[in-house]
């Protein structure tokens, strides 16, 4: 038989080569899914993908929502239940008063969503 180049049996020996590439790859990504016991509370959250927030200004704007909303939120949560700020001494630090009052509320809250995900997650959406 001549040793010549013959394209058709090279194209293949090509795809016989892809198939068989392809159908490791699927196995290794099959093993690999079923190593990874990923839990709810294990998974990596990336900020940038749920704010998209300039490259530069990424700190400082995060930082005056730390301070902004819970104090907001304390503003907020105090005018609803119509707090008394008479029964307080009057040298209390407003500021830190009603941010605080706010940024439990929020925790309460983030707390009560993260338990409540936890429970409803499922682990084939992996």
């Amino acid at each position: 038989m001549d040793n010549h180049h013959d394209p058709y049996l090279t194209t293949v020996k090509r795809s016989f080569d892809e198939e068989r590439i392809l159908k490791r790859k699927k196995r290794l990504e099959a093993k690999q899914k079923k190593e990874i016991k990923e839990s709810y509370f294990s998974k990596k959250i990336n900020l940038n993908q749920i704010l998209d927030l300039p490259e530069g200004l990424q700190e400082i704007i995060l930082f005056i929502l730390f301070i902004f909303i819970p104090y907001s939120v304390g503003i907020i949560f105090s005018l609803i239940t119509r707090l008394d700020m008479r029964c307080f001494d009057a040298n209390i630090n407003g500021f830190l008063f009603f941010w605080t009052i706010g940024y439990e509320f929020l925790a309460t809250l983030l707390l009560t969503f993260l338990i409540q995900q936890s429970f409803v997650y499922r682990r084939s959406s992996i």
